[in-house]
């Protein structure tokens, strides 16, 4: 009883702002396209309840992004939200905030499930649905026939390992499986690597019908690649970012996975600050993913517009 009051109480001075209790956010890196929508969610949601935020920037440098939590945890902030980098990492990073004895917060790179428990939760959306959604609008354009090529993110990457599967799972069901996947290549989520391995494939003298992204970025770069060449692809990423929308709009994106990245950041910061007043919360918790198309760009736009 005496904790369930306790617990009250924290909860009652979170919401109304007191104590102006600090939240981390250990950024792999600030000048990723779809990592920001999750970081902007994040600094709303803090905005909206009262509480400071310290962001760090590991500029893809897994020790940095050790070294960067770390000093949060130390500078004394009450929970700490982390775009991992890699096992390594989360794994170091989760020792220290479980001795600082504060919440930890994992979204977008889902960590090894024995790291959670009751104070490190994750924050995603289920890969295997968006490598699900994309092998599937794939399939149906070509009619389950026709050949593809395949733009991973980073390889050690949980999310382009598990799109990458579930992208040919769909392309090896009977209905698909007259699709060949001629090539599959990383370009590092990066839309001038996407760019430069696309022209690779074209130089190489493939001609595929469709072009599968793991992101939004690369899928931007293939298209640049394809309209230089002067070749037509059907081309789908992941996350739909705001340049992805507007590809869709000027029909020159075919289609889009839309991640929900400000909804991810927001989630975590209401996650961590239900474990800062001493509740229990589930320790995966998802934003779906939803299949865009050029007809649903426009009302996406607006919605963004607006707030």
């Amino acid at each position: 009883m005496r904790r369930t009051v306790i617990a009250f109480l924290l909860q009652a001075a979170l919401l109304s702002g007191a104590g102006a209790q600090t939240l981390g956010l250990a950024m792999p890196r600030t000048d990723d396209a779809f990592r920001a929508t999750i970081a902007q969610g994040v600094r709303k949601a803090t905005a909206e309840a009262g509480l400071q935020l310290d962001v760090s920037d590991a500029q893809n440098d897994s020790r940095l992004q050790i070294e960067n939590a770390k000093r949060q945890i130390k500078d004394g902030v009450s929970a700490l939200i982390v775009l991992g980098l890699d096992g390594d990492a989360e794994m170091e990073i989760r020792a220290a905030a479980a001795e600082a004895r504060i919440p930890l917060v994992f979204v977008n790179h889902e960590p090894h499930h024995d790291l959670l428990d009751e104070r490190t939760v994750y924050v995603g959306s289920e890969e295997r649905v968006a490598g699900t959604l994309q092998g599937q609008e794939v399939c149906r354009v070509l009619g389950g026939k026709g050949t593809a090529v395949i733009m991973i993110g980073e390889l050690t990457h949980p999310a382009a390992k598990a799109r990458t599967r579930y992208v040919r799972e769909v392309l090896s069901t009977p209905e698909c499986s007259g699709i060949e996947i001629q090539e599959e290549q990383s370009a590092n989520w990066d839309t001038g690597e996407g760019e430069a391995l696309m022209q690779l494939f074209l130089e190489g003298g493939l001609k595929p019908d469709a072009v599968i992204s793991n992101n939004d970025a690369m899928a931007l770069g293939a298209v640049n690649a394809l309209k230089k060449a002067k070749q037509k692809a059907f081309v789908i990423g992941v996350d739909a970012i705001d340049p992805a929308l507007d590809a869709l709009v000027k029909k020159e994106l075919d289609a889009t996975v839309l991640q929900d990245g400000p909804a991810q950041g927001a989630l975590a910061v209401d996650l961590a600050r239900r474990m800062m007043a001493g509740e229990t919360v589930p320790p995966l918790n998802w934003i779906p993913f939803k299949l865009v198309l050029p007809a649903d760009a426009p009302a996406l736009i607006a919605q963004r517009a607006g707030h």
